[in-house]
């Protein structure tokens, strides 16, 4: 029984050498513009491109470890262009790591502008970041393959996913979030 308990605590994450133990960070929905969330579903419906559009949930503060985060994403609809998916962020800083759809069909990043990988309205994507707290840097995952790393970071950091317009962005869009998962070690 003590084996069977101890496997509970820890759980084996995507991507990444474990050991990895399950975390439940609480989080409080951000919906500014027209940003609108409904279940598993966020979106953007105006098409502004000066005022702040977002429906994001925005995940409790961490300083130290290291975070591993992991959601799948389905852009159902992107009538607008360059609008953030995913964000690791420093809190008295600012965004870090920011994984935006373009509708020229690809993820990017949004910081240095990197394509990150193709992607078609419709499918289904993977998406982990892990954020190491000790070397400040927070690595992009995307379906199972390392990508790149976001460096010099500052703490605290949190973790945000759903629909944010950037700054050269502009809606709508909807996507659909499952499976969102997060580990700590």
């Amino acid at each position: 029984l003590v084996i069977a308990g101890g496997l509970c605590l820890t759980a084996r994450a995507q991507v990444a050498n474990g050991p990895w133990t399950s975390e439940s960070p609480g989080y409080k929905l951000q919906l500014v513009g027209s940003g609108w969330n409904t279940g598993n579903q966020y979106g953007i419906t105006s098409t502004s491109t000066t005022t702040e559009q977002r429906a994001e949930r925005r995940y409790d503060d961490f300083s130290s470890g290291t975070h591993q985060f992991e959601g799948y994403v389905t852009v159902n609809s992107l009538g607008g262009d360059r609008i953030c998916l995913k964000q690791t962020f420093q809190d008295d800083v600012g965004p870090w790591t920011m994984i935006a759809v373009s509708k020229s069909g690809y993820l990017y990043a949004v910081e240095n502008g990197d394509h990150l990988a193709n992607y078609t309205v419709g499918t289904n994507v993977r998406i982990n970041t892990i954020c190491y707290t000790g070397s400040a840097k927070d690595a992009i995952w995307i379906n199972g393959s390392l990508i790149e790393y976001t460096t010099d970071g500052t703490p605290p950091y949190y973790h945000k996913f759903g629909t944010y317009r950037t700054g050269s962005g502009k809606g709508p869009i909807t996507a659909t979030w499952t499976n969102i998962k997060f580990w700590y070690k």
